[in-house]
């Protein structure tokens, strides 16, 4: 049995070969990403990057469909790309560990054919928008919350970008979370193949949908958003300010979990041995160094610290009190 018959079926011969030379980044792991990777995958596109800064926590497997209670506390891209090869062995899978900055953006997402969103932050959006427009991409939004979620397939010049509907992004105090909202995780799955299948006619050739697709599954509402006629200065101008934007480190709470993520522009490289030794003399505890990351108890919270410089810390703080600490113990 030819295990793309039944697509070629439908594609035709043509549109389902350019599948197998496509070369396609997905950018998040969590709760799309895990529902787009796996249909990509299975679709056989020919090359796929994953990549993902996070660690699997129990909080995830709700919604998160690539993993598994034996993952828990494995990097996402890590895990997602073991399973991504048991599903297909024939696409070529390059997982990433690593936060989407400015600092790394460009290295990160140049070359490809489409640029997938799976984030849940409008930072990165921003940031694969800016790329987009400077180098000419597709790139798919994406994103669900509580039972609501929405898909836009973006192409500047051809399409309005994202700052051409929305200049600037929301402050983080006007816009919820799933820690303030929650989310369904089948609201996740309709959205994350809704993107899929988009995904799937851009690497085929076919138009997709031009109009934002936004869904309340829960209240049963649909809307079909038209996008601004008029391009913005940005696209227009090929202004990329995320991705000029500098800074070095940032504090932000965890969504859905107690605690912070320290991140650092451009990742550094931690000595993980060095602070080994330096951790568990002050401590008094043991840590546990992996080739990734190292891990221990600092009173009352939980330490994850990975060898780019980022850091999780699980416990009851304030993102000043977090960044104190780090600048203290790791330095900055």
């Amino acid at each position: 049995m030819d295990r793309y018959r039944k697509q070629r079926i439908y594609l035709g011969a043509e549109a389902d070969a350019r599948l197998r030379t496509a070369r396609v980044v997905l950018v998040g792991l969590g709760a799309t990403g895990s529902v787009i990777a796996p249909w990509l995958v299975r679709a056989g596109v020919g090359h796929l990057t994953i990549i993902d800064r996070d660690i699997v926590e129990e909080s995830n497997l709700q919604r998160q469909l690539l993993y598994g209670e034996n993952d828990l506390l494995r990097p996402k891209a890590e895990a997602a790309a073991a399973r991504l090869r048991e599903a297909n062995s024939e696409v070529e899978i390059r997982p990433v560990i690593a936060d989407l900055t400015s600092g790394t953006a460009r290295e990160l997402l140049t070359g490809f054919d489409l640029i997938l969103d799976g984030t849940d932050n409008f930072e990165a959006r921003y940031l694969i928008n800016d790329i987009a427009i400077l180098t000419g991409t597709p790139w798919i939004y994406a994103g669900a919350l509580g039972a609501e979620g929405m898909v836009w397939p973006i192409h500047p010049p051809h399409t309005p970008c994202l700052r051409c509907l929305m200049e600037d992004p929301p402050a983080s105090g006007d816009v919820d979370t799933c820690d303030s909202a929650g989310v369904l995780g089948p609201a996740v799955g309709v959205i994350g193949s809704w993107a899929a299948l988009e995904a799937l006619k851009v690497l085929t050739g076919k138009a997709p949908h031009t109009e934002l697709a936004r869904f309340d599954f829960w209240r049963n509402e649909r809307q079909f958003i038209q996008p601004p006629r008029t391009r913005c200065h940005f696209c227009s101008e090929k202004i990329t300010e995320f991705l000029d934007a500098r800074w070095s480190l940032r504090a932000s709470r965890l969504c859905g979990l107690d605690g912070i993520q320290i991140r650092v522009n451009p990742p550094s490289r931690l000595d993980l041995e060095a602070l080994l030794t330096r951790f568990e003399a002050r401590t008094g505890q043991p840590w546990k160094l992996s080739t990734l990351a190292l891990s221990g108890q600092e009173g009352a919270w939980r330490v994850v610290l990975f060898r780019d410089g980022r850091a999780l810390i699980h416990g009851d703080l304030s993102p000043e009190k977090a960044r104190a600490w780090y600048s203290e113990t790791v330095g900055c």
